[in-house]
């Protein structure tokens, strides 16, 4: 009997993609894979989209509405509490209008009639309720020395204030600019101490110095002295002239101050990495420090210029007494320590004050302009 020969069973080995089908299908599906349904629709906040600066502009715009809104209110409020300082500050005043008008010889019935011609014998609440009323509709009374509007005598004098206090800012923040960037450039890196010493302890003295000390000093050397500048306003002199001293005696001081702050800045801002990587690629001097660094000391030096005119306009009151200056400080001490006129001293504070808050309304526009973190805003 013949053996049969046993079976042999194949296996068919198991099935592998080769690897050039499996690479070239993987690739082809990552080629084809569909669009998310955001790159689709050319969502705004996807990157390299034409509208992903849109949010952006629109979270600024946001911003600078709550911004002036902000301000809005802040200013309303603000003048309401002018209004009611305004009012009770002549209270504090000692003295009494009715009888520096009606005079030291006048009778006791003569004196409470000019009182109660005057209104001043109402309760203080009927006072001030008149007074909010007239303010409101711009009237803030007859002067009581002049029987004219109040407001027009005080408006009279304030182009001889603003004339001398804007000219002193703009000239203290360029002096001060040059001088504190100077130094700060000249003692980078603890060079020159003796520089810097002798930079801080004469700024230092010289802004201690009060304002009317300085323009009385200037009129002794530049006037009595030397001869060369008018000591005091009058027509016969040139205004240009006459307006020299208390021009230098509002702008040595400030100019001082501003010094001091910016070379600490300019310290500060030389050390950054942007500084030192402009120096390290030898851009030239002029690039460096007015096309890097002025910039980024714009702002301390708007944030200054706000608070230092609001600080001249009171300096400046003292200093036109010193030379005679037609302006509010003329205005305001007649009308205190002699007068007695309140809707006078009421007017010129008002407007002082309004000034002062429409300044800083315009510093902080502009600083919003120039850098829009000061909006007050957190935006990514």
């Amino acid at each position: 009997m013949t053996e049969r020969a046993p079976r042999t069973t194949h296996h068919a080995p198991p099935h592998h993609p080769s690897p050039d089908r499996s690479t070239r299908r993987t690739r082809d599906e990552h080629h084809h894979r569909r669009p998310s349904p955001r790159a689709r629709s050319g969502h705004p906040g996807s990157p390299g989209t034409p509208t992903a600066a849109a949010p952006r502009a629109a979270s600024l715009g946001g911003a600078w509405r709550r911004f002036l809104l902000r301000r809005a209110v802040g200013l309303v409020i603000n003048l309401a509490l002018l209004v009611l300082v305004t009012f009770l500050i002549v209270q504090l005043i000692p003295g009494d209008p009715a009888t520096a008008i009606a005079g030291d010889t006048a009778t006791l019935a003569q004196v409470e009639l000019v009182r109660h011609q005057l209104g001043l014998d109402q309760p203080i609440p009927v006072q001030l309720w008149h007074y909010v009323a007239g303010v409101v509709q711009g009237d803030f009374g007859d002067s009581y020395k002049y029987r004219a509007p109040a407001m027009d005598i005080v408006m009279t004098a304030v182009p001889y204030t603003l004339t001398i206090t804007i000219a002193a800012v703009l000239l203290l923040l360029v002096l001060g600019l040059a001088l504190g960037m100077t130094v700060g450039v000249l003692t980078r890196g603890d060079r020159h101490r003796w520089l810097d010493v002798s930079f801080s302890a004469v700024t230092g003295l010289i802004s201690s110095i009060p304002t009317y000390v300085l323009a009385t000093g200037f009129v002794v050397v530049f006037a009595v002295l030397l001869h060369v500048l008018p000591p005091a306003y009058s027509p016969a002199y040139d205004f240009g002239a006459a307006a020299v001293l208390p021009i230098a005696s509002l702008t040595v001081g400030g100019t001082c101050s501003v010094a001091r702050i910016v070379r600490r800045e300019t310290a500060v801002i030389l050390e950054q990495d942007y500084m030192r990587t402009a120096r390290g690629w030898r851009l030239p001097a002029l690039s460096i420090y007015a096309k890097h660094m002025l910039p980024n000391l714009l702002t301390t030096a708007l944030t200054l210029s706000g608070i230092i005119l609001t600080a001249l306009l009171g300096s400046a009151l003292i200093t036109e007494a010193v030379f005679a200056w037609p302006g509010l400080g003329g205005v305001i001490v007649q009308a205190i320590a002699v007068d007695k006129d309140y809707p006078v001293i009421r007017a010129a504070v008002f407007v002082i004050g309004l000034i002062s808050l429409v300044i800083t309304l315009v510093i902080d526009i502009i600083l919003g302009l120039i850098d829009p973190r000061t909006l007050g805003e957190k935006r990514g």
